[in-house]
């Protein structure tokens, strides 16, 4: 059985994690300018889904670091 390194799994979550926020981020600036007729249910849940991805990341990235001054 091989072990992947921690940091590569994690780099790789964080990675996707980012790529999700990107996209959500994109999609809140589309709302935001207007023009596409959103709800603002549609904006606000945006807007919180951005917030919570964005502080998962955070959280993975505190996590990592405490990991790699421990090493």
């Amino acid at each position: 059985m091989s072990m992947e390194d921690p940091f590569f799994v994690v780099k790789g979550e964080v990675q996707k994690a980012v790529n999700a926020a990107q996209s959500l981020h994109h999609r809140w600036r589309e709302l935001l300018q207007g023009g596409s007729g959103a709800s603002k249910e549609e904006i606000d849940w945006t807007t919180n889904e951005l917030r919570n991805s964005l502080r998962s990341i955070e959280w993975d990235l505190e996590d990592l670091d405490e990991t790699v001054n421990i090493l």
